[in-house]
């Protein structure tokens, strides 16, 4: 019914992730900074679970996560991943999260990459309503939502339970004529 997302933006190849990407997953996801409002840091055989994961077909039901690389076009290197999710078939509504290694944070990928995850989920799965969540404290995740043109729907009180105790959360959401108008603006 539906394909799994691969395109290109400027400076990024989004594809699937696949098994040679273990390691630079690993990398990424042991951080504790990058981590500590996603989950705990991760051990080898966590992002070994999480390429298979991504390596099983996906089927692209209700919660189901594909899990997507971002890869710098100009030296092939894995810098980050994104998740998409469809919520509701019914609504039209899906999530994206994103999350890069801290050496490439800051240079405008995560808002190259998410804003290209939503124009193809967009273009692709004819959806309504995108949605991202995040810890109120993670201000650079709120912040990118901000700049996607995202709109703060909810403040989800004690949303994420992490190692370090219970979060407040936002919930941001996209709709796909906002989306249209802002393209167009």
């Amino acid at each position: 019914m539906f394909e799994k997302l691969h395109f290109n933006t400027a400076r990024l190849t989004i594809r699937p992730l696949q098994q040679g990407d273990l390691h630079a997953i690993y990398e990424s996801r042991r951080n504790p900074v990058t981590s500590k409002y996603i989950g705990e840091p991760a051990t080898l055989e966590d992002a070994q679970a999480r390429i298979d994961q991504a390596s099983a077909p996906w089927q692209a039901k209700e919660h189901e996560r594909l899990l997507l690389a971002v890869v710098r076009r100009e030296d092939n290197v894995l810098i980050g991943e994104l998740m998409y999710k469809f919520l509701s078939h019914n609504a039209k509504t899906a999530e994206i999260g994103y999350r890069l290694n801290e050496k490439y944070i800051g240079q405008g990928y995560a808002f190259e990459a998410a804003n290209g995850l939503i124009e193809a989920a967009f273009a692709q799965f004819g959806l309504n309503k995108i949605c991202a969540f995040c810890a109120v404290e993670n201000q650079a995740s709120w912040r990118l939502m901000q700049k996607l043109g995202m709109q703060q729907e909810a403040h989800l009180r004690q949303h994420f339970k992490f190692s370090h105790g219970y979060y407040d959360g936002y919930m941001y959401g996209l709709l796909r004529s906002e989306h249209s108008m802002a393209a167009t603006a």
